[in-house]
């Protein structure tokens, strides 16, 4: 792309190009399915390496952003190394700032505090995690506009200027408030008047180009990456946000996102989100002029960059993952829990798996204070039998290795029994796995879409219009798997677990554990 572009009155600006990683990109792990059930594990972090350095090629100046949730819901290697190993990746694909999601903030500002400026002096201290190098913390600052400054606040900026070229640009961020996700100790300032005084300061500096970073609970179903949902051009923060920030990235959870929105002076302003977990890096190309600093709008360019699984991985970020691999063995070894008996995850004709029904029973048991009634899993993602005798971390990685977060999804007892019965046509094959207080008949001569004669939750039939809460994984509750009603009905929210946290704290809390007596479906043929 050319570097200049002339606009109506005669001027050079010059195009400034802000890259924005997915909030995830600093998360290993990735997956491209080929059906409701099928997946091969992929992990996306050398690609998405790849795509970066690519763009960055293409760019010249660049910034490179992240909006925040870097941290949290990991794959096992960063997660045993408290997120060392994610600081590290960013670090090496050069991000620039990063927001603070509720991850962040779950984690507290201690936890932060380490990512940023870790307590060690020398060489050897720095080497906290051989065979990593030392770890110095991040290259890159956090910014949050909105965080309240406390003693046990995250250390954080309110705003972060940056020198792309000859031009100043500024950058904001903020994290939406939610009471459906867990509390933090740090208090979150209402966002749209944080970011008013942020950009008064801003501008007060002289800055002029100012890109806003927002992470969000929002959740939208839309899979084309040049497609606007709804979901977000009709966000209070969206449709109000300061008319001097001249381009708006929101980390949510979904797919791409693409929208040209009028600002409230009635300026036409990119708003656009990434692909989440590292699935597309989103572009916005910044059309600045030199002479004034400001953004020209209607120049301003925007796509969604698809991080291609069949493109060379990064071979430096390939060694990270190794390197990180083999300074969590230890941890991963350390016993958490143990099994009287070996725990199969094969299915019977039923179709019942007592592997699954344990990472039902887990995913319930770790969810019910989040609200959850029931919880629904895939045999699918199980890799082998959990064995009996001590248990460790490890262990519990060789038979879920996905990594996947945990949803609540809020529906009717309607879309409920219509889950039900989609996911009834795989018995035999994939599942569906139920926790303990679940019951379901399957007939099997009936058509497709209505083979499940009866549900009870707890003893009592499911009401059609009552709603439940199931707590799922990402896999059956992402829009990104067309034909889940978990993706497209209800209210669907973000735990702040992940399977394997579930299942480790089922296994420290309710262990010795045993394989469950089947009973919980009954097939009719």
């Amino acid at each position: 792309m050319d570097p200049f572009r002339r606009n109506p009155d005669g001027a050079h600006p010059r195009h400034r190009r802000v890259l924005r990683g997915s909030g995830a990109a600093g998360r290993f792990p990735g997956r491209v399915a080929r059906r409701l059930w099928e997946r091969p594990a992929r992990r996306r972090g050398p690609h998405l390496a790849t795509t970066v350095a690519k763009l960055r090629a293409q760019a010249g100046d660049a910034l490179l952003l992240a909006t925040g949730d870097s941290i949290g819901g990991t794959a096992p290697e960063t997660a045993l190394l408290d997120d060392r190993p994610t600081i590290e990746f960013f670090n090496h694909i050069g991000v620039d700032g990063a927001g603070i999601g509720r991850r962040e903030l779950h984690k507290g500002a201690e936890h932060v505090t380490s990512l940023v400026k870790p307590s060690c002096q020398t060489e050897q201290e720095c080497r906290v995690d051989p065979p990593l190098p030392p770890f110095r913390g991040a290259a890159f600052p956090f910014v949050a506009s909105n965080v309240i400054p406390s003693y046990d606040s995250a250390p954080t900026f309110p705003f972060a200027i940056h020198r792309v070229g000859d031009v100043q640009v500024g950058v904001v961020a903020v994290t939406m408030p939610s009471d459906t996700v867990p509390e933090t100790t740090t208090r979150l300032a209402d966002p749209m008047r944080a970011l008013d005084d942020t950009v008064e300061t801003l501008q007060f500096l002289g800055v002029e180009a100012i890109v806003g970073l927002v992470q969000s609970t929002a959740v939208h179903d839309n899979l084309d990456p040049g497609a606007c949902p709804e979901q977000l051009t009709e966000m209070d923060l969206v449709k109000n946000l300061n008319s001097s920030v001249d381009a708006l990235i929101v980390g949510a959870s979904g797919g791409p996102a693409t929208c040209r929105v009028f600002d409230t002076e009635n300026d036409e302003r990119v708003v656009v989100a990434p692909a989440s977990h590292g699935r597309s890096v989103t572009v916005v190309d910044l059309a600045i002029d030199p002479e004034t600093g400001h953004v020209i709008r209607p120049q301003t360019s925007v796509f969604n960059q698809t991080v291609n699984l069949n493109t060379e991985p990064d071979v430096a970020t390939e060694e990270l993952l190794r390197q990180a691999r083999a300074a969590a063995a230890p941890a991963a070894r350390e016993q958490i829990g143990e099994a009287s008996e070996p725990v199969p995850h094969a299915m019977d004709a039923n179709g019942e798996s007592p592997l699954a029904n344990v990472i039902a029973d887990a995913q319930l048991h770790a969810a019910r204070g989040r609200g959850a009634q029931l919880a629904l899993s895939n045999p699918d993602s199980l890799r082998a039998d959990m064995p009996s005798g001590p248990l460790s971390y490890a262990d519990l990685h060789t038979v879920q290795p996905y990594g996947d977060r945990l949803y609540t999804v809020t529906v009717t007892g309607e879309v409920l029994q219509k889950a039900f019965d989609l996911f009834a046509d795989d018995i035999g094959k994939h599942g569906p796995a139920v926790s303990n207080n679940v019951r379901f008949t399957v007939d099997m001569n009936q058509p497709e879409w209505s083979r499940v004669t009866e549900l009870t939750i707890d003893g009592e039939q499911v009401d059609p219009n009552a709603e439940y809460t199931v707590v799922v994984n990402e896999f059956l509750s992402s829009p990104e798997w067309n034909g889940s009603p978990f993706a497209e009905h209800g209210t669907r929210h973000e735990t702040g677990l992940t399977d394997i946290s579930a299942l480790s704290r089922y296994v420290s809390d309710e262990g010795p554990l045993s394989a469950p007596k089947p009973g919980r479906v009954t097939v009719l043929r």
